[in-house]
């Protein structure tokens, strides 16, 4: 277990202490005083130090937590996290479920990201990234009549594709719109006819292009792809597809 590391924390001065205390942590964060697996001083000590009530400490600390910047171990104490996407990826979900016309967004920034990831994947894919992406289509073509599993298989094929690049911005960027993703996905499938062979003939596509290094013929089946998610959600007449 890492020791509690000592760290020289400032007074806080009036503002509105939580946000002062979180823009505390994350600059020591930043500076590298605090690393990833270091645990914060206890909550006393921290909160001397700052010269806070411990209630104020613990509304900061929950708030790094919410950020993904801090894990509170139950009885051992709270922790510097490697932060991960989770917290854009509830955002996105939440946006697509309350505002459908937020999937023309979604479509768009998947244009904009996944011709691109498709590209690298078919340049940088090894072998096991290839099985991988593989097995993920393989289990869509499997699923077809278990929608939920299907649309877990979709998300998985997408996540696979992003990881076969090497590029872990791109990784996370994709693990993101996992949610919103799963709505859209989910839209097509239980409303449009032809979602489910139109999407198995566009991943059948990139699947091979990846497969044979061919990086144009991947770009090409996934923005072909993205078109089709566009179309399909327009015919349902999904607001703000066009």
């Amino acid at each position: 277990m890492s020791a509690s590391r000592s760290i020289q924390a400032q007074v806080v001065r009036p503002r509105r202490l939580t946000d002062e205390i979180v823009r505390q942590i994350e600059q020591l964060i930043l500076n590298s005083e605090l690393r990833v697996g270091d645990a914060l001083p206890a909550e006393r000590e921290l909160a001397a130090q700052l010269q806070v009530s411990r209630n104020i400490l613990r509304e900061a600390l929950s708030m790094l937590v919410q950020k993904g910047l801090l894990v509170v171990r139950p009885g051992s104490g709270a922790y510097v996290n490697c932060p991960s996407g989770e917290v854009l990826r509830d955002y996105l979900q939440f946006l697509v479920h309350f505002n459908t016309s937020a999937f023309y967004d979604l479509v768009e920034a998947r244009r904009a990201i996944e011709v691109e990831i498709a590209d690298l994947a078919a340049r940088r894919a090894t072998t096991a990234d290839i099985e991988h992406l593989k097995k993920c289509l393989q289990d869509m073509e499997q699923t077809i009549s278990d929608p939920p599993r299907y649309v877990e298989a979709d998300i998985c094929f997408h996540a696979a594709l992003a990881h076969a690049t090497g590029n872990e911005i791109l990784r996370l960027l994709v693990d993101s719109f996992r949610g919103a993703l799963r709505e859209n996905i989910h839209i097509l499938l239980a409303n449009h006819p032809t979602a489910v062979e139109a999407a198995l003939r566009s991943h059948r596509s990139i699947t091979r292009a990846v497969e044979e290094h061919l990086p144009e013929a991947a770009r090409r089946a996934m923005n072909e792809h993205l078109q089709g998610v566009r179309q399909g959600l327009h015919e349902l007449g999904v607001p703000g597809v066009s």
